[in-house]
């Protein structure tokens, strides 16, 4: 390996480690202010392989309380994703089957972009529903 290498290949160690350190953090604890619910985010409830769902507050309201999907979006196609995600929320809104989509927003932070979705918070689980 050359030197050049060698720096490369500790930037991309040191990248991963940063982003492992950041997926830690979480967003337990937080105040976000997502195109209008002001929220404080609780503990998560969820999580997948570019995305963790939290439990939120309303900041202004304390009894209400609402899901919170963030998701990382690393390329184009997942960024994709996401819209047409919150396209199909939006076009299912009112639906009795379908948790309503209330606020939405993405943040451009240079090579990844993050979404935040504030939904309905439903404490059962499909699991639970069906066993019941």
């Amino acid at each position: 390996m050359t030197v050049i290498e060698d720096i490369w290949a500790i930037v991309v160690l040191l990248l991963y480690l940063l982003s492992l350190i950041i997926d830690l953090a979480g967003l337990e604890g937080r105040s976000l202010d997502v195109a209008n619910p002001k929220l404080h985010v609780r503990n998560a409830i969820a999580e997948g392989g570019f995305s963790c769902v939290y439990l939120a507050k309303d900041a202004l309201h304390a009894s209400k309380q609402y899901a919170l999907k963030h998701i990382m979006c690393n390329d184009h196609e997942s960024m994709e994703l996401v819209l047409k995600e919150i396209s199909v929320m939006k076009s299912l809104k009112g639906h009795p089957n379908v948790v309503t989509l209330y606020a939405h927003t993405t943040l451009d932070i240079g090579r990844t972009k993050e979404a935040f979705l504030v939904m309905d918070y439903c404490d059962k689980s499909l699991v639970s529903v069906l066993e019941a």
